[in-house]
Formats: structure tokens, C-alpha cells, sequence
């Protein structure tokens, strides 16, 4: 039986695919005492006690109110009534793009949260991000059809906006959106004309990351008359994975070679292939961890993110276990997985609609 339904798409060849903000330019320095100082604009209430924040908040030592936000790496985010500082998560003052404090890696995700900012009304899924999180890829049926889509934020805490569809790039349904990590190299799948057969992997590509994507083109190496989705490109651009349909079901291959001479010899990665259906895969970025969604036996229900670790990139993966804090009894599969380890981005259907979560370790 296909991996995915309400979040897929069936092609006519019978397939499923599965699919902050500026601080103020006067940065004061991360010691808690110089934050305390720093001059925060006349609109925003000042605190001395956790009392005066309305509603459970806490009062924060820069004199400012935040409140509980489990997708903040801190699980605070400052109140609408800070200034500048207004939605940003605690640890983020100092504009570095990401929270001042780590994870624990050895601690389980939290529940998952929607991505502020993308949601739409209909389906919105497989969201792809740049090594810094500011920039988002995604499909979405939005407009009615399935379209790859862009959106910026300015922090790794802010919400995402200038959500649009990507030029060049769409023709009928796309979905699977990955880009390399220097922005310049996207890769997608699609059923459109021209294709090898079914569902195919994609590639386009741009000069720079300010301008717009080239018309895309048949990735080399990889495409055949079965189905090919869900194409994952790894953080140092060595590696793609991806998803073909075999007599035995979806199954994880991956392929070496580079974003810019091409990926060749694509394998099944025999120690993930379950007697069902694996889909979505996502690699940590030092290699030893695996991300994907399977059908399996042991999981909550439908599909659930599943992850395999080796303790090399030479060995195989071992240890094959459900994310048990991320799954429900619904859809949940993986999308991407922070430069260090700490956020989970996944597409999950939940409250009646597919949408984009993201899960964050604690510190």
C-alpha cells in the first residue's frame, strides 16, 4: 500500500509521493549586565519582577517580558510589548542569526510547533532551509496546483514572511524542494513533460542567490521509468538521497558525486529498507544520524519519523528506532534538520490540514 495519502501526490503513473529581527543597530554585548543597560526603544514595558508581566511571563534580566514558546531554543520568546525585541526568542539579543545557548543532543525533541509564518489554509509541506534557517523551500497548494515556493526571515527566531512562488520553476505539480548550501543549486521532483518516466528528480540552477533560478533540467545519473522523489542533498554537497518505487515499495537510494558535476551509481540503503514503505530522508549534518518516514511496524500509526545512527560514515546505520516525541497516529515525516542538531522541521498533518512543524531540543 503507497506511504503517504492526504499528503501525496498520485501521478498518472500510479506513484504516491510523500512529501529576529533586526536588533537595534547599537548591539549591546551578551553579558546579562550590559544588556540591562542597553537602550531600549520608548514603546516597550519595562520589568523589575516576573509580576508585572501579564500572563505567566517572565521577567527577563535586559527588563523585558517574555513568555513560554516551546520552538525557541531557550522555550521563551520576548512579548509583543519589547520593542525591537518584540517575537524574538530569548538567547537571539545579539543578532547572531541563532540561539546563545545549545541543545542537549542527548535529550528527545519537544512537541512539534507550526512554522510562524508559512501556513496557509490548504496543504503546505517538505520545507527545505539554507545553513542559517533564514531562507525556507517548501511546496504548497496554495494556488490550487502544487508550486515551489520561497520564504525569508531575518533571524532564525523570527517568523517567516515574502513567501512566493519561485520563477522558472514550476510546471504543473512540484514538489520535494532541496537546495544546496550555498544557495545556488535546487533540486525537485516533478511529473511533467519531458521526464524519463513517472515521477523525476529535477535540477536548476542561479549565478547567485539574488538571482532568479535557470530553467530546470533532468538530473543526470538518476531518473529512470519508476518513480524518483524526495531528492535530499547533504550539507557539504557530497551526497544526494532520494526516493524510488520498486516491486517491494518506496525505498531510500542515495548517490555520490557533487551539486555541480553531478550524483552517479545511486544504492539502495539496504539497512533502512523495512518491508513497507521509507520515504523523506534527512541526514544530520556529521553523517551519523538518519532521518526518514516510514509505514513500518512500531511506530504510532500511518507514517512516523523514524532515525538511524552509525557511529562512522564508513559503517552502516544501525539502532533503527521511531522519534517517538514528534509522531501522532496521523502523517509525520521529516524535512530537514538544523546545521546543529537541535531543530526538527517536519511535515505533519494535524487539526484537519497538512502544514510544516518544527521541533526543538532543549538546552
Amino acid at each position: 500500500m503507497p506511504v503517504v495519502s492526504r499528503h501525496s501526490n498520485a501521478s498518472p503513473g500510479g506513484a504516491i509521493v510523500s512529501t529576529g529581527v533586526a536588533v537595534r543597530a547599537a548591539v549591546c554585548f551578551a553579558l546579562v549586565a550590559q544588556l540591562a543597560a542597553c537602550v531600549r526603544p520608548p514603546s516597550s514595558f519595562t520589568c523589575s519582577s516576573s509580576p508585572q508581566c501579564s500572563g505567566g511571563g517572565t521577567c527577563q534580566p535586559v527588563g523585558l517580558c517574555s513568555f513560554a514558546d516551546p520552538s525557541c531554543a531557550t522555550g521563551q520568546r520576548y512579548g509583543a510589548a519589547s520593542g525591537e525585541l518584540g517575537g524574538v526568542c530569548v538567547g537571539d539579543e545579539l543578532g547572531t542569526g541563532g540561539p546563545a545557548v545549545g541543545c542537549d543532543l542527548a535529550k528527545p525533541f519537544g512537541s512539534p510547533v507550526l512554522v510562524p509564518g508559512i501556513a496557509s489554509s490548504v496543504e503546505d509541506a517538505s520545507m527545505r532551509l539554507s545553513p542559517d534557517e533564514k531562507t525556507a523551500y517548501f511546496f504548497s497548494a496554495r494556488s490550487g496546483a502544487k508550486l515551489l515556493y520561497t520564504a525569508s526571515r531575518a533571524s532564525r527566531s523570527a517568523a517567516f514572511g515574502n513567501v512566493a512562488a519561485l520563477a522558472n520553476v514550476n510546471s504543473g505539480d512540484q514538489y520535494n524542494p532541496t537546495i544546496s548550501a550555498d544557495g545556488l543549486n535546487l533540486f525537485f521532483a516533478s511529473f511533467r513533460a519531458g521526464g524519463v518516466g513517472d515521477n523525476d528528480i529535477y535540477q536548476a540552477t542561479r549565478s547567485s542567490i539574488t538571482a532568479s533560478f535557470g530553467s530546470p533540467r533532468l538530473a543526470p545519473n538518476v531518473n529512470t521509468a519508476a518513480s524518483e522523489v524526495q531528492p535530499y542533498v547533504t550539507h557539504d554537497g557530497t551526497t544526494l538521497y532520494f526516493v524510488r518505487t520498486v516491486a517491494t515499495g518506496e525505498k531510500v537510494f542515495r548517490a555520490a558525486g557533487s551539486v555541480t558535476i553531478g550524483f552517479a551509481n545511486p544504492v539502495m540503503v539496504p539497512e533502512i529498507a523495512g518491508p513497507t514503505n521509507d520515504a523523506d530522508p534527512v541526514l544530520a549534518n556529521d553523517g551519523l544520524t538518519l532521518y526518514w518516514g516510514s509505514d513500518r511496524p512500531g511506530g504510532q500509526g500511518d507514517v512516523d519519523v523514524w532515525q538511524a545512527r552509525r557511529a562512522s560514515t564508513s559503517v552502516p546505520f544501525g539502532e533503527l528506532a521511531p522519534v517517538a516525541t514528534v509522531n501522532t497516529a496521523g502523517f509525520d515525516a521529516p524535512n530537514d534538520l538544523s546545521e546543529d542538531g537541535c531543530r526538527l522541521y517536519l511535515t505533519s498533518i494535524r487539526g484537519g490540514r497538512t502544514g510544516i512543524y518544527i521541533a526543538t531540543r532543549p538546552p
